[in-house]
């Protein structure tokens, strides 16, 4: 097939939940000119096909359905609709299993043996209907699924003349079947949360009359009213009403917020116990939440590396143990016939049996589905604690992150600048010094000036009005109150005129050293104040760190995450302060976009694992070059969002440590289910290859087969729960150092 890709499509397919029907489908498809690519995803039962211009969608669809499997293309309105019923058990298994009972009775009463096995064969063709019938699907395509494989295996008991074991393993196929369509659907039901948080209906304003709409008809510009218990139907602007607002859909904090006029709202967040009136920014197909959902389908349909790495062995597993089963079946007999003492041991319909036995073995079902059942429980694991990772070879990088780069303002800092320190001068008080600096800086939208404000608001203080305000160009700012001219602003603004002339001399060393002193003592920006009759006193105004930095940075400390590097383009003084205070291992300064970039890829010569940690348009490129891009979602610009491979929608740097601990725990998941998985397949292998005739059963391969599908499916679930508690040691020694603090506690 050449790469003349101009679209791709998604399809449900009911019946795919195995590399078997995928390579059926691929079969059926080769005749098909322009079909480029097929990515299955077994447990949502679609297939993403890449086509180029020649195809459409329903064309690609039509053929599927030809081939014999039923197929629909996903839409956007197909991926919000709820999963459908739990599967039922097919009539055919069920008439079967009641078939199997009256030929068991029969046989253990002692009565008519003939009466046992026609009871007996007519258990298995009733349970195989449906088996045959897809057999001879797979046979018409020229290959041999599962399905195939049983009804070969069950017709060679037949014909050997073990009916009551012929009709078991058929009968077990059935249930079976449906037991792994129910564990599958359990963990579809869980991981389609997300998607169904956003509600179908709306209370919308129309000419000052409340109607109700569908969700799907909400337009930008449109006032909906939210009321008390309901869910946000789309993202806006709260325009009337108070109340809290739980955005656990999106950040993963079950805390609520509280929400006023102007403050911004996300579709799926639940309201509290107050009416709000929002105004809608956007459809509600195209909100935050339709854009995660999107982006989590996105990510379950790429492949991490050990999904290719399984698929991969599965394709050639599944023919070498084929033609293993036919050497089994003949090789002895033939060798028999020639002498060998070990193949005489055993008549020819033993080694026969055994070899049906193999070709049961011969599915991988368990082991495929252990992968993706994994990596897409732990994918929406980490949705529903607000971190968007996109796709599952993130997810397996994330859990080898061995050295971590972070931003430094809006990411291991707030963002925002205070005022940390208050210094007034003698006879002044930190009232007035307040209330002064306040007027002077009341209309500007400068940062620190908001800081300034915002802290005489805080502390209570009375703010005068000021007159005849003037910004001076990268100075400050000059004003009148009352009748005095005051001063607010750096250094240099201080030490040239008008101040500098009418400001006596030790009053002009006084407010040098009282710079100088706050200067060192925090590394932050110094603003001063006064007049050229009197000095007030001066703020020191930075960037505090976050409150949960300190600890986020211990936890990672925790995880042996080393080094744990600082980058930012402010001052020297400035960014070693933060990174003095968070005990971070380095840090760089007064680095341009460019040099930040130059920056992580010189550490990655370092450290080849190195995840950057980021929020703003200037760490785009950085998040890019890394082993791993981490962006704060929630105030992280598009372009971060877009370049990034996990997205934290809410700006909790714990979150970072939960991010390497599910990607550890979800390896030692992988590793556990495919062990598990190989270890029963071996298992039986070794009994029909080498075990005693009583172990050597098609019941027991079928069993067995269920039994890994079943194990593999409920320990990837294990992944959904909620982390509480205490990790214990053995857990600890499954990540390899103490698990970070997930939530309110420990992972389990």
């Amino acid at each position: 097939m050449q790469n003349r890709s101009s679209a791709s499509a998604t399809l449900h397919v009911p019946a795919l939940d195995c590399p078997d029907e995928l390579t059926l489908i691929e079969r059926g498809l080769r005749r098909v000119p322009g079909i480029v690519d097929l990515y299955p995803d077994y447990l949502q039962r679609r297939l993403r096909v890449e086509f180029d211009e020649r195809l459409e969608a329903s064309q690609i669809a039509a053929e599927i359905r030809r081939i014999g499997f039923a197929a629909e293309v996903v839409s956007r309105e197909t991926l919000a609709q709820p999963v459908a019923a739990p599967p039922t058990v097919r009539w055919t298994t069920l008439a079967g299993a009641a078939l199997l009972a009256a030929a068991l009775v029969a046989r253990f009463a002692n009565l008519a043996i003939p009466l046992a096995d026609g009871l007996a064969i007519a258990a298995t063709l009733v349970a195989g209907v449906s088996v045959a019938r897809a057999a001879l699907r797979a046979v018409r395509l020229r290959t041999l699924d599962m399905n195939a494989l049983m009804t070969l295996a069950a017709a060679g008991a037949l014909a050997t003349g073990d009916d009551l074991e012929a009709a078991t393993a058929m009968v077990l196929f059935g249930v079976s079947l449906w037991l792994e369509s129910y564990s599958l659907h359990r963990a579809r039901r869980a991981v389609r949360s997300l998607v169904e948080l956003s509600p179908t209906a709306a209370h919308r304003f129309e000419a000052g009359v409340l109607g109700e709409i569908e969700a799907a008809e909400i337009q930008p510009g449109d006032r909906l009213l939210v009321k008390p218990g309901e869910r946000l139907p789309a993202d806006g602007v709260v325009a009337e009403g108070r109340s809290w607002v739980n955005e656990a859909p999106l950040t993963g904090e079950s805390t609520p917020v509280e929400k006023h006029p102007g403050d911004r709202v996300y579709a799926g967040s639940m309201n509290g116990d107050g009416s709000l009136v929002v105004i809608a920014e956007r459809p509600a197909a195209e909100s935050t939440l339709a854009h995660i959902a999107r982006l989590v389908d996105q990510a379950q349909q790429s492949r991490s590396p050990t999904e290719r790495f399984i698929d991969r062995f599965a394709r050639h597993y599944t023919p070498a143990v084929i033609a293993a089963a036919v050497l089994l079946a003949l090789a002895p007999p033939l060798a028999a016939r020639w002498g060998a003492e070990w193949a005489a041991a055993q008549p020819a319909v033993q080694w026969l049996h055994r070899g049906l036995v193999l070709l049961v073995v011969a599915c991988p079902c368990a082991l495929v589905i252990s992968t993706p059942v994994t990596i897409v429980c732990a994918l929406h694991a980490a949705a529903r604690r607000g971190m968007l990772i996109k796709g599952g070879e993130f997810l397996e990088r994330a859990a080898q992150i061995d050295a971590l780069a972070f931003d430094k303002t809006g990411t291991l800092t707030r963002g925002q600048a205070e005022v940390l320190r208050v210094e007034p001068a003698p006879g002044t008080t930190a009232a007035e010094l307040l209330a002064t600096a306040a007027a002077l800086e009341r209309r500007s939208e400068h940062p620190l000036a908001r800081a300034i404000v915002d802290a005489a608001h805080h502390a209570g203080v009375d703010v005068p009005q000021a007159g005849e305000v003037t910004a001076l160009g990268g100075l400050g700012v000059r004003g009148r109150i009352a009748s005095e001219i005051f001063f607010a602003g750096n250094r240099q603004l201080f030490c040239q005129p008008p101040l500098a002339e009418d400001t006596a001399p030790g009053l002009r060393e006084s407010i040098a050293a009282l710079h100088d002193k706050l200067a060192h003592e925090t590394a932050a920006t110094i603003v001063l104040v006064g007049s050229p009759r009197r000095f007030l006193g001066a703020l020191a105004i930075a960037d505090r760190p976050r409150d949960d930095a300190a600890t986020a940075i211990a936890d990672l400390q925790r995880l042996n995450i080393s080094p744990l590097i600082m980058l930012s383009g402010d001052r020297d003084d400035v960014v070693r302060r933060v990174a003095n205070d968070l005990k971070l291992d380095d840090f760089r300064a007064g680095l341009l976009p460019a040099e930040k970039l130059a920056e992580v890829r010189r550490l990655l010569e370092l450290h080849p694992r190195l995840a950057m940690v980021g929020d703003g348009v200037n760490d785009a490129p950085a998040l890019a070059a890394a082993w791993v891009g981490i962006a704060f979602g929630s105030q992280a610009s598009d372009t971060a969002l877009e370049t990034a491979d996990v997205v934290v929608m809410s700006p909790r740097l714990a979150a970072i440590a939960e991010l390497i601990g599910l990607g550890r725990r979800c390896r030692v998941v992988l590793g556990q289910n495919i062990a598990a998985a190989l270890a029963l397949k071996a298992a039986v292998l070794l009994a029909a290859v080498v075990g005693p005739a009583e172990l050597a059963r098609l019941w027991l391969a079928v069993a067995a087969d269920v039994g890994a599908t079943l194990l593999v499916v409920a320990n990837g679930m294990r992944l959904l729960a909620e982390p509480r508690g205490h990790c214990s040691r053995r857990q600890r020694r499954e990540y390899r150092s103490d698990a970070p603090r997930f939530g309110s506690g420990n992972l389990r």
